[in-house]
């Protein structure tokens, strides 16, 4: 394992340059937010200095022996400042506040979604980008809110600040000074304090994740049959034990250091100062020094000054941890694809030669974890890899219809990867009309090709929208998805349904909404290539939720639809493939056989083998 990295140092300059970056940001996306956060500071700080510079010009004015008539004038004055400013500052954080920070929220969160789909595959293979890309997501808008509220405050402190402390300087110069070293030490304990925040949430955010996903198998519909027919929910609380365990022993570590830097050395060193400013002044009040109405306000002020400082110096010491936070977050934006996209323009599709293609996934760089894929799921420790395929070739030419088989393990999901450029291989090459695909603009290649993965999902959105797998226009699209539809065997099912087309798919966020089986499910996504013009197709275990009747009827459905394409079959079941132009069989990541169904089954091997197993299920002795 490797070691726990330490919390990063940063010097000044670093920690100014993030904040003002996040704050550059802000005030580009939402400058009314921006604007407004400054204006309010202000206010906020000129309400918590009035009422000191009310209760001075008040006890002066008793000390004078003003008339009653002054005395009422400065209440009334005050009292109108107050009524104002508090119906002002409930305003803007009642109805304004909250609209201003959605608005920045959802705009930060639209730019992590856009820049989330430039991430390379591979990227969701690495435990330890996968935490910090949960940590951006989670702390994006929280962050920055955090930040242009901690701006907001500090003007606010400077304007109360100034205004007290010009005061409190007029009746003590010691007083001021005392208030200075408490502030100075306060800057001391708040970096320490940030920098075990910043130590604290690296430790905590694996375990909120833990908890995240028990959380999830408990609530979700997608687990709850399993849950009820087996044991694994003793598992799952198991884990939620240990996980809980460690989030005690985390709380208990860090509650200690906690406890030594604020409840001891803070708190001694605040209570000295205030005991030891009180009896000082309540030694000038003895010497006649200063009147009973001016140590009153003294005192007062002693506690306001003392506090306005204390917080100017937490806002400003947190500018370092929102620093320390704010680079995973720059750090998220800033990543670069190892995918690059070719410049060349994607022709009609002619031809696929996969060439000597092999593909490994590396974990050198990543601590020992448990690795999960279609093709492998084993428990790998750092510089070791997993050969996924080895040295694959094979040829796929336009119209064609190509069955993928192989056991679990085999490497035929890895090569449909390859083939989508979800990654690139290792080695080898993958030409298209033959040039090599990575020559080729991505997204556009990627457009050439209609998929139905094995875990296919179906969106909290209409059928229409998740026919078109995007947004649906009615006016044109209408015919588009009831022909997809129809094609893949939905007909029927759409006749009961209310909404037709425009029924809401899951009860995720409308109640009224429509929850299918799985192999009603599974046509809607086998729709999905119906309604668009690829040119090739790969179907991954298209008919793995159907019936026999269904998935004959659907193998009929895209031998029609697609008599002109070039088709991609992965299935298990081999009734699938017997009408394919060609069968590759993998085994271990390499090509073992390939040639026609009657071609196999006469040579005898691994393919022959697998299909006479099946056909006995289905046998009648």
């Amino acid at each position: 394992m490797k070691n726990k990295s330490k919390t990063p140092r940063q010097p000044i300059s670093r920690v100014l340059k993030n904040n003002i970056r996040i704050l550059v940001k802000v005030a580009k996306t939402t400058p009314d937010y921006f604007i407004a956060s400054i204006l309010e500071g202000v206010v906020w700080g000129f309400l918590n200095s009035a009422s000191a510079v009310f209760t001075v010009m008040l006890f002066d004015s008793l000390d004078r022996g003003d008339p009653f008539s002054k005395l009422s004038s400065i209440i009334g004055a005050m009292a109108a400042f107050y009524v104002v400013m508090y119906a002002l500052e409930g305003w803007y954080w009642e109805c304004y506040n909250p609209i201003l920070k959605e608005k920045l929220t959802i705009r930060l969160h639209r730019e992590l979604f856009d820049k989330t789909q430039t991430l390379d595959i591979s990227c969701y293979d690495d435990p330890e980008f996968y935490n910090d890309f949960v940590w951006a997501m989670d702390e994006a808008g929280s962050r920055a809110n955090e930040v242009l509220a901690d701006l907001g405050k500090i003007v606010n402190r400077v304007v109360a600040g100034t205004t007290l402390f010009t005061l409190m300087f007029t009746i003590d110069t010691w007083i001021s000074v005392a208030l200075l070293i408490v502030s100075c030490v306060s800057v001391v304990i708040n970096q320490v304090a940030n920098k075990l925040d910043f130590e604290r949430e690296k430790e905590w955010k694996p375990l909120g994740r833990v908890r995240s996903y028990i959380n999830r198998v408990f609530h979700l519909q997608d687990y709850a049959k399993e849950i009820r027919i087996s044991h694994v929910s003793d598992l799952m609380l198991d884990q939620m034990d240990k996980n809980t365990e460690n989030m005690v022993k985390t709380s208990v570590k860090f509650g200690k250091k906690y406890f030594v830097l604020f409840g001891i050395c803070y708190t001694f060193l605040a209570n000295l100062v205030y005991f030891g400013v009180l009896f000082y002044m309540f030694s000038k009040l003895l010497h006649g020094d200063i009147l009973i109405g001016g140590f009153a306000v003294s005192i007062n002020m002693v506690w306001q000054v003392r506090w306005m400082l204390e917080d100017l110096v937490e806002r400003l010491t947190k500018f370092r941890k929102h620093s320390l936070f704010l680079e995973k977050y720059y750090g998220f934006l800033a990543y670069k694809p190892k995918l690059k996209s070719g410049e060349k323009s994607v022709p009609e599709f002619e031809s696929l030669e996969i060439k000597n293609v092999s593909f490994t996934y590396d974990f050198s760089d990543n601590p020992v974890y448990e690795y999960h894929s279609a093709d492998h799921k084993v428990k790998k420790s750092e510089s070791e890899n997993v050969d996924a395929l080895k040295n694959v070739s094979m040829t796929l030419k336009k119209g064609e219809k190509i069955a993928i088989v192989g056991y679990n393990g085999a490497g035929k999901t890895t090569l449909i990867k390859l083939l989508m450029r979800l990654y690139d291989p290792t080695g080898g090459q993958i030409l298209m009309n033959g040039i090599d695909i990575r020559e080729f603009e991505i997204d556009a290649y990627r457009n050439k090709i209609g998929s139905v993965f094995q875990d296919y999902k179906i969106f909290a959105a209409t059928i229409a929208e998740n026919v078109m797998n995007g947004k649906y226009d009615e006016q044109n699209d209408e015919l588009t998805v009831k022909n997809a539809l129809d094609g893949a065997g939905f007909t029927e099912k759409l006749s009961t349904l209310e909404g037709g087309i425009n029924t809401t798919l899951t009860r995720e966020f409308d109640d009224k909404g429509t929850n299918l089986s799985g192999g009603e499910s599974q046509k809607v996504a086998i729709a999905r290539v119906f309604a668009k013009p690829f040119e090739l197709i790969i179907m991954d275990e298209p008919s793995s939720a159907l019936d026999p009747m269904a998935e004959y009827e659907l193998n009929q459905a895209i031998s029609e639809y697609a008599a002109d394409k070039t088709v991609i079959f992965i299935s298990h079941r081999l009734s699938t493939t017997k009408s394919a132009d060609r069968i590759y069989m993998f085994d271990t990541g390499r090509l073992i056989e390939h040639g026609s169904h009657d071609e196999l089954m006469g040579m005898g091997g691994r393919y022959a083998e697998m299909f006479e197993l099946q056909a006995k299920k289905y046998t009648v002795t």
